[in-house]
């Protein structure tokens, strides 16, 4: 229920109303009496004072406040909190002087990113060698990808060292920027509406939501086999959320410290499917066209806190209604009409298959 805010008109009105009460024989109406302009001047106080209820009021309730801080508060009760930036990490491997033993604190550099090694190392016989790394850094941009190249940052430091070393397979993740006030009420709305009750699955989906950088998390059972409980995750800043073998490590690690010893534990990394549409739109023209792709970019992007759009899950496959595809088309602001030519049925997402935007066709 929203605060009622009164118009300056009402407000006015009430003002003249109590002067005629408390004031016998006075008339605040009269253009040429002082008591009106007093009302006018009460008026606009009374209507300030309205103003700043109305925002105390939204501040009461995590759904509606507006205020950072407020809503770090209102989380905070649940003991929720902003998750702080985080540093990417994996492995890197290269070849060295055989049998060269080098320490910690080996630095290399990418994308004027600086990521040192975290333990001493030993490349083997044929100067082979496999090491971890973390990011000097925190945020997003620290990730790589796998097969991404490092630049060794002291050359004259480690001579045997190579010039390049190249990233794991499992690429550098975990990297994240801080938690956004919105991801945060989205964590603690969803903490309120389920209460931690010893391993159930939205204690799993919350869990991997404490994850910096998983935006989106989905729990069911039977996820591997009979007895076990699997988690699909989205990642900030991959391409479609899809997290990569690193991240996957990352949120493996956080819930593992945490479940019960109940079931085997996976987590799980969602199958993109392209949906492509063809649409008919009226007027067809290039700005519409551009406005209705922007519209199902953002309607597809599963990160997003207001999605609709999730992955198939063990005994609930998703299906994609075509009235949510046109209802998309329909809010860009210079349509007229249109029809959905494609898909010509609502798309069913099996389990793991999470719904991406493909290509866009006109006719």
């Amino acid at each position: 229920m929203a605060f009622p805010i009164r118009s300056l008109d009402e407000i006015s009105a009430s003002v003249r109303g109590a002067m005629r009460h408390y004031l016998p024989g006075t008339d605040a109406s009269l253009k040429q009496n002082v008591l009106r302009v007093i009302g006018k001047v009460m008026a606009l106080l009374a209507h300030e004072y309205e103003l700043r209820l109305a925002w105390i009021y939204k501040q009461l309730y995590l759904t509606t406040a507006t205020s950072a801080p407020i809503i770090r508060l209102h989380a905070a009760e649940y003991r929720i909190l902003q998750k702080p930036a985080s540093a990417a990490s994996g492995e890197v491997a290269g070849i060295a002087a055989p049998h060269a033993t080098y320490p910690a604190g080996v630095r290399f550099i990418s994308g004027g990113i600086t990521y040192v090694t975290t333990s001493a190392f030993t490349a083997n016989a044929s100067g082979g060698f496999s090491v971890k790394v973390q990011a000097e850094t925190a945020g997003i941009a620290t990730n790589r990808d796998s097969q991404a190249k490092l630049l060794l940052a002291d050359p004259a430091l480690y001579p045997t060292m190579p010039e390049t070393v190249t990233v794991g397979g499992g690429g550098l993740g975990g990297g994240a920027d801080t938690e956004t006030v919105e991801d945060l009420r989205v964590r603690a709305l969803k903490r309120k509406a389920a209460p931690p009750q010893g391993g159930t699955l939205p204690d799993y989906e919350n869990w991997a939501l404490e994850v910096p950088g998983v935006v989106r998390a989905w729990a069911a059972n039977f996820a591997n086999g009979f007895g076990t409980v699997g988690v699909w995750v989205l990642v900030e800043g991959r391409v479609n959320g899809i997290p990569t073998p690193s991240d996957v490590a990352t949120v493996d690690v956080y819930i593992e410290s945490l479940r019960l010893v109940r079931a085997r534990y996976y987590t799980l990394v969602p199958t993109a499917k392209p949906v492509d549409v063809t649409v008919q739109l009226a007027p067809d023209t290039s700005a519409n066209r551009v406005a209705v792709t922007a519209a199902l970019t953002t309607f597809f992007d599963a990160t997003r806190g207001d999605t609709r759009v999730r992955p198939g899950l063990p005994e609930d496959p998703f299906t994609l209604p075509l009235a949510w595809l046109s209802e998309v088309i329909s809010t860009v602001p210079g349509e007229a009409s249109h029809v959905l030519v494609e898909p010509t049925s609502a798309p069913v997402f099996q389990p793991g298959e999470l719904p991406v935007l493909g290509s866009i066709n006109w006719v």
